[in-house]
């Protein structure tokens, strides 16, 4: 199972020594989830609190709109002159960054974390000049409503149908030492609402009837309060490794549900799901792929693959681990992520053999831990896919068994040959020339049988009396079962010894392939190289532009096409967007590929919205092709069109795939928008 690391994590360390830094600012975010709820209100009443402690807290920038009781608590507080900037005729007041740098306070109070600056400020954004003052070891208090963080813009636009113009990156609320949630009853905010303290009457009226609709302003509410809860969860797991503490601690359910590639594990899924959905946990479905083995094939390919597919169309994060401990892989991983429940399929057979063969799932139950493991016992199901071997898995292979009768002869001619020279006892260990060989060329059963078939040589040919299957010297029965002990041992660490030199191999192959691609891609010139010296020519330079490009994106398209049939050896395409919106098909991988009207109609719709459809997906699988999108950023310029089952794909493959499709992106996406 292997020892629980006790040692410091370094980049937690790190993480936690940069949150102590005194040399820096601390950072503290009033959070709210719509204007109103008084976050402005509770900075200014802690900055009294400060005072009364002896702390020097100023008022850098604070926006009262006008709230009589958010005035009043100005009062008793300095205030810093505001900068004054005269933008188009009119005056605006700023933060003035200079004067704050140049009092130095303990604290300063910036009010509107989200707001952009006046024309000819410092920095176009308010929350540089917070980060600026950070940089120069001051504390800062600010306020921001949730729905202007960056990621949570498209989830605020779809519950509010409004897009936010004045937004900031998630790395700000990242790197807050304190978070404060402002949080009220909708009830209440919405009477503030009606008596005026948030808009002026006429704007009330309309706000109550548009974004502080009742249930606009739950969800927003939830997504505060996620987003906090995540915060708060990061900050956990870092505080836990730098301090090395073991185990895990309750603060939030997560649960890991244990797949294999078994005819259970859907039900497993299910199983796990309906847990995760009664505790509200977040949860993972993880797989441990050994070290040395490929990927699955046949059934188990099919098992494995229905098992994560539906695992994801229920919300769980996959995970592939990989390590021939596999319990000690689970474990590690839970304990990573502050798990709470790991949920495993009941062994079908009796506990004295999962006992005896060191199943993970023993190992798992009889682990000293800290999380609450739930057994599940299968149903029966019919076993029909469960028997059938994909073809030629175990069939028997005549000549390998055959060659390794003739390495034995060979080993047993040379034993006759030599035997007046050498004492015949010692000819037992000559025969582990053909048991390791046999191992190396053909696995573990036909070594085995070159054990078993070595052993009988050697008693008839060799031990006394002579061609019987006999023995009377004790020395040659011990010999004898050394021998067979030694072989087994030494086929066994041959087959791991072959499965980890094949995994190497893969993994070499793997990143050899992204390797070999990013080479070429970088091979091919940048449009400033190409278009560089283009400027001065008028009349030629559009055509000349227009062939470029042409040009590059379909050395790019064949590229892409060639690397994707390496992953995957089936028909595909590449399209890019024209500026027109229109798709337009630049590569096949054989001119003879056929793409129908419909299949170009769900490759439209995954340029549109930027998500993998067609087959094995969610989205119209009912074509023979399921779609990559190759995304810039947050637009999609293009995208693969691979004929195959999105869901016959193992999770490495997808990702080799999402790799070569973000590769493809960085290099195409400049000619595209050209």
């Amino acid at each position: 199972m292997g020892k629980v690391n006790l040692r410091p994590d370094p980049d937690a360390l790190l993480k936690e020594a940069e949150r102590e830094e005194v040399r820096k600012g601390k950072l503290k975010i009033f959070l709210g989830y719509a204007p109103g709820v008084g976050k402005t209100y509770a900075m200014l009443n802690e900055a009294h609190v400060l005072k009364k402690r002896g702390l020097d807290a100023v008022v850098g920038f604070v926006e009262t709109h006008k709230r009589a009781e958010t005035e009043a608590l100005l009062t008793g507080l300095e205030v810093l002159t505001p900068k004054k900037i005269d933008y188009k005729g009119i005056i605006l007041d700023e933060m003035d960054i200079d004067a704050v740098l140049a009092r130095r306070p303990n604290i300063v109070l910036v009010d509107e974390l989200a707001h952009t600056n006046a024309e000819g400020s410092r920095h176009p954004k308010r929350y540089q000049d917070i980060e600026e003052l950070l940089e120069n070891g001051i504390d800062v208090h600010t306020t921001v409503n949730i729905q202007h963080f960056e990621s949570m813009n498209d989830s605020v636009a779809k519950i509010t149908g409004v897009h936010m113009q004045e937004t900031i990156p998630d790395t700000l609320f990242d790197r807050a030492d304190e978070v404060q949630v402002i949080d009220i009853p909708w009830e209440e905010l919405n009477q503030r609402l009606k008596e005026g303290k948030v808009y002026i009457p006429q704007q009330a009226i309309h706000a109550i009837d548009n974004f502080f609709q009742r249930g606009n302003l739950f969800a927003l509410r939830e997504l505060m309060l996620t987003l906090v809860a995540r915060k708060m969860d990061i900050d956990l797991l870092n505080y836990m490794k730098a301090k090395a503490i073991p185990g895990t601690w309750p603060t939030a359910e997560k649960l890991v549900v244990c797949v294999g590639a078994s005819p259970y594990a859907k039900q497993l899924i299910r199983k796990a799901y309906s847990i995760a959905k009664d505790t509200h946990a977040e949860w993972y479905a993880v797989y441990v792929l050994a070290t040395g083995l490929t990927e699955p094939s046949g059934i188990d390919k099919v098992y494995l693959t229905d098992a994560l597919n539906l695992a994801e169309e229920l919300g769980a994060k996959i995970v592939t681990l990989t390590g021939n401990d596999i319990a000690g892989e689970i474990l590690r991983f839970a304990r990573d992520k502050n798990v709470t429940r790991i949920v495993i399929g009941k062994p079908l057979r009796s506990m004295p053999v999962e006992w005896f063969k060191r199943s993970p799932v023993t190992r798992l139950l009889y682990a000293r831990s800290e999380f609450e493991i739930h057994l599940i016992n299968p149903t029966t199901e019919t076993k029909g896919k469960e028997e059938t071997a994909p073809p030629g898995q175990l069939s028997f292979q005549l000549s390998e068994y055959l060659i390794t009768i003739a390495m034995v002869a060979a080993v047993t001619l040379f034993n006759t040959l030599i035997q007046r020279i050498i004492e015949p006892s010692s000819f037992v260990y000559l025969y582990l020339i053909a048991t390791i060989t046999s191992a190396l060329l053909y696995g573990i059963w036909p070594s085995v049988f070159a054990s078993f078939l070595s052993l009988l040589v050697f008693d008839y040919f060799f031990t006394s009396p002579r061609y019987t299957l006999s023995m009377h010297d004790p020395r040659e029965i011990v010999n004898v079962l050394v021998f067979l002990f030694t072989a087994v041992i030494v086929g066994q660490l041959v087959k791991v010894v072959r499965r980890q030199n094949t995994a190497l191999q893969l993994r070499l192959e793997r990143v050899t392939l992204i390797e070999e691609m990013s080479k070429e891609f970088l091979m091919l010139p940048p449009p400033e190289q190409l278009i560089g010296g283009l400027a001065s020519f008028s009349g030629e330079t559009m055509n000349t532009v227009v062939l470029l490009r042409t040009t590059i994106l379909s050395d790019i398209s064949s590229l892409t096409i060639k690397y994707v049939q390496k992953v995957i050896d089936v028909p595909c395409f590449v399209s890019f967007r024209e500026k027109e919106g229109d798709l337009q098909i630049w590569a096949k991988s054989n001119p003879a590929v056929e793409i129908k009207a419909n299949d170009m109609a769900v490759a439209k719709w995954t340029s549109i919205h930027g998500k993998i459809s067609g087959a094995g997906t969610e989205t119209l699988p009912s074509i023979s092709y399921f779609f990559f999108p190759i995304k810039s950023q947050e637009e999609t310029i293009g995208m693969i069109g691979i004929k195959c089952n999105y869901k016959n794909l193992l999770p490495e493959q997808r990702r080799i795939l999402g790799t070569i499709s973000n590769l493809t992106s960085l290099i195409a996406a400049r000619w595209v928008k050209m």
